[in-house]
């Protein structure tokens, strides 16, 4: 991204705040208008797996930097997983509406989001892989071998 598209992006940013403990968003919904970018605390991440419906899985936590809610607000589908503050958290907030501003009159803008929104989307597929290989791999009592897939 440019350094003009860089300005105009952050022009289009809203900021909000949690206390810690606030849920972000919530598995099931479809508040996929919204894409986050952690820009201070830390948010875990979790998803309730059939047949362990009362114990949600620890996913993982993001922090300064990180991006959130992506796979909904790309494909416009339900959360796969809940979003909660661990700690204070400050979010720029990216919404749909603004998506569509940056398509139709800034292309450059929404061409260079898309591009690291998929970058991060593969990322964290990578480290969910590698997470179920690793659990699969205790399960059966074996060392965990490494796919590869977390250093692309």
């Amino acid at each position: 991204m440019t350094s003009e598209d860089a300005k105009i992006f952050i022009r289009h940013l809203n900021g909000k705040e949690y206390e810690p403990e606030e849920e972000i968003f919530k598995q099931g919904e479809k508040s996929n208008d919204h894409l986050f970018i952690l820009l201070e605390g830390f948010v875990k991440l979790s998803t309730r797996m059939e047949g362990l419906e009362r114990t949600p899985v620890a996913l993982n936590n993001q922090g300064p930097l990180d991006v959130i809610g992506i796979l909904s607000f790309i494909d416009g589908r339900q959360h796969w997983a809940s979003a909660h503050a661990v700690t204070s958290v400050r979010a720029a907030i990216v919404t749909r509406d603004d998506f569509q501003h940056f398509k139709d009159y800034h292309p450059s803008v929404a061409a260079s989001l898309l591009q690291y929104l998929i970058v991060i989307a593969d990322d964290l597929a990578c480290q969910l892989l590698s997470q179920l290989s690793e659990t699969q791999a205790y399960m059966h009592g074996e060392k965990h071998k490494s796919l590869g897939l977390s250093n692309r």
